[in-house]
């Protein structure tokens, strides 16, 4: 039950300031973007909304990915890490059914933001760990699109093998390690060398480095792993860990070097 209390005569009145977990503005689209903190996506212009600027609602690599793939006009597509649903209004659009699992909680929560927003009927949120729900499903999808995620896991190889289980197709973009790119005597490359781990995996030998957030996650528009210490891959240890899984045809994309010793590229991998 609200109570309230009558000015008395000669009472002074005050600005009123509203509590810091209401919002006294008249509703809009803005103020739900304003709620949470730390947004990466920059909304299609028509939406006159000010959020991020780092993920583009038109991206390319999953345009790409979906020229790759066919139509996905009524095909079952498990996103993982749709991050703020930039990318998932794009397989949305196109006729997709999607499920995408994400594991921020801040991040989920913008998803039903962007949701509410720009409307995706198509696609449902999960907020959660994606491998053990890939490992205990018997559920299988036409596609899977795991965009800026394999170097985030603190066990890549896992997660590829749980992706296999459950896909012939799957589009990957991902950063990965280029120790070649060090000059010779570079001190960093010491450093990388020294959180090396070498595996063996289906009779593929796979090259790790292990890698530390340091309390990066801290930041608002931390778009990270669970765990810290992900685990990068090499280039030719991420094509080889999709043959060993039985991905026979590799198209690549997407090839950058945003920082020198760190690449980037998008594979999309089919059986």
């Amino acid at each position: 039950m609200r109570m309230f209390w009558k000015k008395g005569k000669g009472a002074v009145t005050q600005p009123k300031v509203p509590f810091d977990t209401y919002e006294a503005r008249p509703p809009s689209a803005q103020n739900a973007i304003d709620a949470i903190p730390g947004w990466n996506s920059q909304f299609p212009p028509e939406y006159g909304l000010i959020a991020g600027n780092r993920v583009n609602f038109a991206d390319d690599r999953i345009i790409w990915a979906m020229a790759q793939f066919g139509s996905v006009a009524s095909a079952n597509v498990l996103e993982l890490g749709p991050l703020e649903g930039a990318q998932t209004y794009l397989l949305d659009r196109a006729g997709a059914n999607i499920t995408a699992i994400e594991a921020s909680k801040p991040a989920f929560l913008k998803c039903l933001v962007t949701k509410e927003i720009v409307g995706l009927p198509r696609a449902r949120f999960l907020l959660g760990d994606c491998v053990p729900f890939l490992e205990q499903s018997e559920d299988r999808y036409d596609l899977i699109v795991a965009c800026g995620v394999l170097y985030h896991m603190a066990d890549p190889l896992r997660f590829l093998e749980a992706v296999a289980a459950r896909t012939d197709a799957l589009y990957l973009w991902t950063t990965y390690l280029d120790p070649t790119a060090f000059p010779v005597g570079d001190p960093a490359l010491k450093r990388w060398e020294a959180v090396r781990e070498t595996r063996t995996f289906r009779g593929q030998t796979i090259t790790l480095y292990r890698r530390d957030y340091e309390q990066v996650h801290l930041n608002p528009d931390f778009c990270g792993g669970i765990y810290n210490e992900p685990r990068w891959m090499i280039r030719s240890s991420i094509l080889d860990a999709l043959r060993a899984l039985g991905f026979s045809s590799l198209e690549i994309a997407h090839e950058t070097t945003p920082t020198p010793h760190e690449p980037c590229f998008s594979v999309f991998a089919r059986r």
